[in-house]
C-alpha cells in the first residue's frame, strides 16, 4: 500500500512539475511545430494484405502497384509484424 501511495505521489508531482515548467512548454511547442502531420506521413504507411492473391485483387481494383516483401526466417510472421 505504501508503494502505491508513493508511486501516485511521484506521478502527480512529476506532472505538476512539467506542467508549470516554461522550458518544457517551449520544447513541446517546438516539437508540435516541427512534427509532420498525418497527411505528410501517409506515404510511409504500408497497407498490408493477408496474401498475394488478396493483394493482386486489390491492386487491380484500386489501380495500385504491389510491393512484395519476402522474408524467410525461422520465427518470422509477416501477418503479425514479427519478421
Amino acid at each position: 500500500m505504501r508503494l502505491v501511495i508513493t508511486s501516485l505521489a511521484v506521478v502527480f508531482l512529476t506532472g505538476v512539475a512539467f506542467s508549470e515548467n516554461p522550458s518544457a512548454k517551449r520544447v513541446l511547442a517546438g516539437y508540435e511545430a516541427l512534427r509532420p502531420s498525418a497527411k505528410d506521413l501517409a506515404m510511409y504507411r504500408l497497407d498490408w494484405a493477408e496474401s498475394l492473391d488478396v493483394a493482386l485483387k486489390r491492386a487491380i481494383r484500386e489501380n495500385r502497384p504491389i510491393c512484395l516483401v519476402i522474408i524467410f526466417a525461422k520465427y518470422g510472421d509477416m501477418a503479425s509484424g514479427h519478421c
